[in-house]
């Protein structure tokens, strides 16, 4: 009778012991060890993040994501992130969040760069939101912008031009003054878009200085040779954009220059310059049928290199094999003689 009393004690704290093990274990799965305070952050873009993200301070782990939830906002959606972090934990009122990732194989996360305000951020309060840290989203970013670009100033201005030279070739002398007129408007309105396209250029190098800075913390030895590679084709696309915006500011002086040209020119050797008008128009024609193939070249582009990142993030393997991992066979059972 007491060996059956030992027996069934040692069963109940067995089966105990194992109890406080699963719920130990769910507890660690869920991430939720112990009291956390709830944030908010919002976001123009979510990508690549959901439930149970991370969610870093400087690096350290501090919780992971709720929910997100849309907003419509000024006509367009913006995404509220509701994040719980390790209770008592301390955000300064300038931090920002940014979705970031430690290298490029990694998946993203919520970054939180702390400040340096003494004033915090209250439990439950709004931690500033900031564009994307890694270098694919910025990529997209410039992408958009060289198609707005094109959009909104390149084709508006070929065609302008398009449409004096058509005037000049129909009735030169009826339409001289009118394309005085169209020229210095046209001179005039890309000399105001150079402060914009100057602008956008300024923004696109800040951020990858601020994406530079983050790749420095977080590459390690083996990456570096490929971020040194990253970072000359960076600061040539840099260099060749700032060349783009100067010759762009100097086409308005040129233009007003042609003006007083174009006069001297109509009066001495119009054949000549009906015949130059004629080249020009095809020229321009040709131009503005294929700025559309460019722009979608280019988009793309950052999307093929946005779906690569995602794929090798999934399967590393890909990098060795070209295809996913073999399926795991498991154990073979022992023969009867082996056993």
């Amino acid at each position: 009778m007491r060996n059956h009393f030992i027996n069934y004690t040692t069963v109940g704290v067995f089966v105990a012991a194992m109890i406080v093990a699963l719920l130990w274990a769910l507890a660690q799965i869920s991430g939720r060890t112990g009291p956390t305070d709830s944030y908010a952050i919002v976001m123009d873009a979510v990508t690549d993040i959901d439930y149970g993200t991370l969610v870093r301070y400087e690096g350290y782990k501090i919780g992971q994501v709720e929910h997100i939830i849309p907003e419509w906002v000024d006509g367009k959606y913006r995404f509220r992130v509701i994040v719980t972090v390790d209770k008592d934990w301390k955000f300064p009122s300038d931090s920002i969040a940014r979705i970031s990732a430690s290298s490029f194989l990694a998946a993203k996360t919520v970054e939180v760069f702390g400040g340096n305000s003494p004033q915090l951020v209250a439990a439950g309060g709004e931690i500033r939101g900031g564009p994307p840290a890694d270098a694919f989203s910025l990529m997209a970013q410039v992408a958009g912008q060289i198609g707005d670009l094109s959009e909104t100033s390149l084709k508006p201005l070929i065609q302008d031009v398009d449409n004096i030279i058509k005037r000049i070739g129909n009735n030169t002398d009826e339409n001289l003054e009118e394309l005085f007129k169209s020229l210095q408007a046209i001179a005039n309105d890309v000399q105001g878009k150079t402060p914009k396209i100057t602008n956008d250029i300024s923004t696109f190098t800040t951020q990858m200085n601020a994406t530079l800075l983050q790749a420095d913390k977080f590459l390690d030895e083996q990456n570096l040779q490929s971020v040194r590679t990253i970072l000359a084709n960076t600061e040539k696309a840099t260099k060749d954009a700032s060349v783009a915006a100067a010759e762009v500011k100097s086409l308005g002086q040129k233009l007003e220059k042609l003006a007083d040209q174009v006069s001297d020119m109509i009066g001495d050797n119009r054949k000549n310059v009906d015949k130059s008008l004629a080249n020009l128009e095809y020229i321009l024609r040709s131009v503005s049928q294929n700025i559309d193939s460019i722009t979608r070249n280019i988009d793309g582009t950052a999307r093929n290199m946005s779906e690569f990142s995602r794929l090798i993030r999934q399967n590393p393997g890909l990098l060795l094999n070209g295809g996913p991992p073999a399926a795991d066979q498991g154990l073979t059972p022992a023969s009867s003689a082996e056993q």
